[in-house]
This record gives structure tokens, C-alpha cells and sequence, in this order.
């Protein structure tokens, strides 16, 4: 059997999903942005398992989409 590893394009380069995420975020507040974050990452999570992408590289990317999406979020707060 040959075995294959899927590899998708990385979710923190994906700007527009970047963006809009950023955006959400800043516009709620405690709870509110907390649960869009864990929808939001769920559905990510989800989206990459059934593209066939192992589950340890899935957490990583949203993780790794969540330091970008506080990145932009704290650039945005530092430029105004």
C-alpha cells in the first residue's frame, strides 16, 4: 500500500482568512471572542481533517493561524 501525506496551503498565509479573523476578534469582547475563536478553530480543525491532513499537522496550523491573527491584530493596534 503506498502512503501519501497531504499537505495543504498553510491557513496563516491564507490572508483573507487572516483578516477576517483579526476582525471578528477586535469587534467581541471576553466570551464572545472566545467562543467565535473556538467555533472558528473547530470548523478549521474539521475542514483540514476531512482534506485528509493528519491531525497533529491541523492543530499546529490553526495554532500556528492563531500567533497571525494575533500578529495582525496587534499591528493593527500599533499603527491605529
Amino acid at each position: 500500500m503506498v502512503s501519501s501525506t497531504v499537505k495543504a496551503f498553510p491557513l496563516y498565509r491564507r490572508q483573507k482568512l487572516l483578516s477576517d479573523i483579526a476582525s471578528e476578534l477586535q469587534s467581541r469582547q471576553g466570551e464572545e471572542a472566545s467562543r467565535y475563536w473556538r467555533e472558528t478553530a473547530k470548523g478549521l480543525l474539521q475542514l483540514l481533517n476531512d482534506q485528509g491532513v493528519d491531525p497533529l499537522a491541523a492543530q499546529d496550523e490553526v495554532r500556528t493561524l492563531l500567533y497571525a491573527v494575533l500578529a495582525e491584530i496587534e499591528s493593527k493596534a500599533a499603527t491605529g
